[in-house]
């Protein structure tokens, strides 16, 4: 792992196609039909791996001209880029988006925006483009691919789009025309679940697809999971979709319905293995795709059932068929994979690192039940190492949950510890944690990891802290807290600055998730969206920073006159992804985009 080694994964595609009949094993999908492929990044040069950026974790192939394998199926990830005309005409070297924070470090970083600068954001030059209406609200990240043929169409940058209704579109990233594609995961009898079934009030109105898909440029795949309810019965089940980049129709015997369980003793458990519910896990983490695996977090529905626990299920992305089976607790409760929609983090060995919520916690003595931790599984889904603060049970007790963002991984660094994530949390700390050494627990403080280190202290609020995971750029990590301002703080020689050396003047009362965009090491933007999912009335707001100097707000979308750029109303989770001169904004009833006016 090095400078080489980058995770960014970015693109552009587009153009409608007419809706076929093809449905997979009572989905009802109502898909186009048409012939399986479409290469990737045909007309494209295998990309650069690093663009000069020192990112973590990767080592994949880049995009070659066939499409590549931007080392989605073999390690975590190249940047691969093609060429690709823009809007204007120009030509690009396109950026494909194909995993929930643009790889499986989940650092946001993409280093190959070579369009969007600190120069040309700003509400004369920079605004919203046009908006595509949608069937239910967006809390998936928007995915994008370029130079997708679509038949009979041409080729076409494609963003990828699911929503709550369990519906996937496919629509031209440059210009607004009707989807290229749209499959629903609905028909007679079936639905998305309404939220009030599952008592959750922190996804509404209702349950489809939640956690932000993962696509495999190499096999032109985007794998989805959906929630449904069949109406007769009632029935709920999770289905594993495995959809044409081109067509949108069902590939390798897709669905397959999501089930299993662990030997156990938790409270749940029935003859001594403890299941997932079908109505009361809740699959609102990102997907992730190594070496040929599916990853697929699990957590509870807003913490309003009596039993609930974490999960990460294995499925073998060429056959559908299930690997392995993770529980957080498998002898007691909750330690949900909640992550606040961020991704499976997977290192360049295929080791993954979720974070767990509130529950049992009981690794000081040997237990198996591990909430509130930082989690290191193997490739075949066995724990490997694992780290708790000294406060877990208190901070469990208060729902301070550590697992309120998700774990992020640094590029490797000189010293004692070159392999270094970050964990952080409500508890408004960033743990910098050691992954081949993470620790596990110290009654006596947290004294036995690299560092911690003060960004918003939170020890007994619910709803204070950090709620989304940490991105890093050209030697730093930017991180925002409720109630606080984006802080940056430097990363040297594996040691991150006490205080922050730059911070936003403007501070946000809800949830941000950031993303950064930049050309190498130079133009740096980190971008964040307002997302008040409690408050949905409220419009989303996109934020521009400079991210050399967090106090130059470049720009944010209520500024230009007449509410020119107003996004729709905001859900939550809302990762803005930025890509070859766009920017993609996915609220509760349409995706925006904005870019250069």
């Amino acid at each position: 792992m090095g400078s080489a080694a980058v995770f960014a994964l970015l693109a552009t595609c587009g153009s409608p196609a007419p809706k076929g009949s093809g449905g997979g094993a009572g989905a009802g999908v109502a898909g186009a039909n048409g012939a399986a492929g479409g290469k990737v990044g045909s007309t494209g040069a295998a990309g650069a791996s690093d663009a000069g950026v020192d990112v973590p974790v990767g080592g994949g192939t880049a995009g070659t001209s066939s499409g590549g394998s931007a080392g989605s199926m073999a390690s975590a990830g190249a940047v691969g880029t093609s060429t690709a005309g823009n809007d204007g005409g120009a030509t690009i070297q396109a950026a494909s988006v194909v995993t929930q924070h643009n790889d499986l470090g989940r650092t946001g970083l993409n280093p190959n925006e070579t369009i969007l600068s600190p120069t040309n954001v700003d509400a004369t030059h920079f605004g919203k483009k046009f908006a595509q209406p949608v069937d239910g609200w967006i809390y998936a990240q928007p995915l994008l691919v370029p130079q997708v043929a679509i038949p009979n169409m041409g080729t076409h940058d494609v963003v990828y789009v699911a929503t709550e209704n369990n519906s996937v579109y496919a629509f031209d990233a440059n210009t607004k025309q009707p989807a290229l594609w749209h499959v629903s995961f609905l028909a007679a009898g079936v639905t998305a679940v309404p939220a009030p079934d599952t008592n959750e009030t922190t996804i509404a109105p209702e349950v489809g697809i939640t956690g932000t898909p993962v696509i495999d440029l190499a096999s032109s795949t985007l794998y989805v999971v959906s929630e449904t309810k069949t109406t007769a019965g009632p029935a709920y089940a999770y289905h594993l979709h495995a959809l044409d980049l081109a067509t949108g129709a069902e590939k390798l015997g897709g669905p397959v319905v999501i089930t299993g369980g662990v030997a156990g003793t938790a409270p749940d458990a029935v003859g001594g293995t403890v299941t997932l519910s079908p109505l009361h896990g809740g699959q609102r983490a990102g997907l992730a795709l190594f070496g040929g695996v599916l990853y697929i977090p699990f957590a509870g529905h807003g913490d309003r059932f009596q039993y609930w626990h974490g999960w990460v299920f294995g499925y073998d992305a060429t056959t559908l068929a299930q690997k392995f089976v993770y529980c957080s607790t498998p002898d007691a409760n909750e330690g949900a994979i909640w992550q606040s929609g961020a991704g499976v983090a997977v290192d360049a060995t295929g080791s993954m690192y979720v974070e767990t919520g509130n529950g049992s916690f009981d690794g000081m003595s040997g237990g198996r039940d591990l909430a509130m931790s930082v989690i290191k599984l193997s490739t075949a889904g066995k724990l490997v190492d694992w780290f708790a603060p000294y406060n877990a049970v208190a901070l469990s007790a208060a729902d301070v949950d550590l697992g309120s963002a998700g774990p992020m991984l640094l590029p490797d660094q000189a010293g004692a510890h070159p392999h270094l994530m970050i964990g952080t949390g409500k508890p408004g700390y960033l743990y910098l944690l050691d992954r081949d050494q993470m620790g596990h627990f110290n009654a006596g403080g947290d004294t036995q990891i690299v560092q911690k280190v003060v960004v918003h202290v939170n020890s007994d609020q619910d709803s204070v802290g950090v709620f989304a995971t940490p991105v890093y750029f050209n030697g730093r990590v930017y991180v925002s807290a409720v109630q606080d301002g984006i802080k940056a703080f430097s990363l040297t020689a594996g040691a991150l600055s006490a205080t922050p050396v730059s911070q936003t003047s403007r501070t946000f009362a809800n949830q941000t998730h950031l993303s950064v965009s930049s050309n190498g090491t130079s133009g740096g933007i980190v971008w964040t969206m307002l997302a008040d999912g409690f408050q949905p009335t409220h419009a989303a707001v996109l934020y521009a920073f400079d991210a050399s100097d967090l106090t130059k707000e470049l720009y944010d979308s209520t500024q230009a006159p007449a509410m020119r750029d107003a996004a729709g109303p905001s859900s939550k989770f809302l990762v803005p992804t930025v890509a070859n001169g766009h920017v993609y904004v996915a609220t509760q009833t349409e995706l925006d985009v904005y870019g250069e006016l």
